[in-house]
């Protein structure tokens, strides 16, 4: 029977018109290309407090569950603005998944920081959706939901080892133009809660790469040296001290982007010529 539909939908698909899978195609870009747009509208708005913008923009009945296991309402959302200042945030490729022509999902993933309650929260890769439905010929959003990658999701050690292996080998064929590549996690330079950073190692070292989830502070161009872990521990300087061809290993404090709490980290990092390349996990190294 499922060898028969299968038979039947591809009959069915071969004999729709060219020219009205083109349309169709044509149409599907043009809604993703304007909900995605609605959609960054969205975290630009929570970026300025923009509550206005959040009372048109969310249906009366939406519900939104957040990755800090919250669920609010829309006059929750609003209310939320009050005590969570949004300042940083990062969108991934965004996807749709069209149920009917006036209610459609878009799912993409999310880092994001800012500050609830007096205290900094940040969370990365955050696999986020939101239904859009179509009404008077506006689309609201109805439902909103965040997905934390859990611990099985981490990156490990030798994982953290390949990456750099990868980045100093992109570095040695293209030279500084890696950085742009490594800082936006490009040809497999970052997955899950493993990426890539790199500083130059000469009298005033900074940072020249940086793959990690967006930060109040754009860390290019920053000195190296003033890089300092929860403790005050000195990661900057330590690993201009330490960085050999071989690899070395620092442990420090550092806040975890996916669960928002301060975690110890290891961070490998190995020297390549006049650049130093790392990669941290969470957790031990051994």
């Amino acid at each position: 029977m499922r060898l028969r539909s299968s038979l039947l939908t591809l009959l069915f698909v071969c004999s729709v018109p060219f020219s009205a899978q083109a349309q169709n195609t044509e149409a599907d870009a043009k809604l993703l290309k304007e909900l995605t747009n609605l959609e960054k509208a969205s975290w630009e708005a929570a970026l300025k407090n923009d509550k206005e913008f959040f009372r048109t923009y969310l249906a009366p009945e939406s519900k939104w569950f957040l990755a800090d296991g919250s669920v609010i309402g829309r006059d929750q959302v609003l209310l939320n603005l009050d005590d969570f200042h949004l300042k940083s945030y990062r969108m991934g490729k965004v996807s749709i998944l069209k149920a009917t022509d006036d209610s459609v999902m878009i799912m993409y993933p999310i880092n994001y920081e800012g500050i609830h309650g007096g205290k900094q929260e940040s969370f990365a890769e955050v696999e986020s959706s939101s239904l859009y439905v179509r009404r008077g010929g506006k689309w609201l959003e109805i439902f909103y939901q965040e997905t934390v990658k859990g611990v099985a999701e981490r990156g490990g050690a030798e994982e953290a080892k390949a990456l750099v292996e990868k980045a100093i080998a992109l570095f040695k064929k293209e030279g500084k133009a890696a950085f742009p590549k490594i800082t936006a996690g490009e040809n497999g330079l970052r997955d899950r809660d493993l990426y890539v950073w790199a500083h130059s190692a000469d009298e005033k070292p900074q940072v020249v790469a940086y793959g990690g989830p967006a930060l109040e502070v754009n860390p290019i161009g920053r000195s190296a040296k003033e890089i300092v872990g929860f403790a005050g521990k000195p990661i900057g300087k330590l690993v201009q001290e330490q960085a050999s061809e071989n690899g070395s290993w620092i442990d420090y404090q550092w806040l975890n982007p996916a669960t928002g709490k301060v975690e110890q980290k290891f961070s490998w990092f190995v020297r390549s010529g006049d650049y130093i390349f790392g990669c941290g996990i969470y957790g031990s190294h051994k």
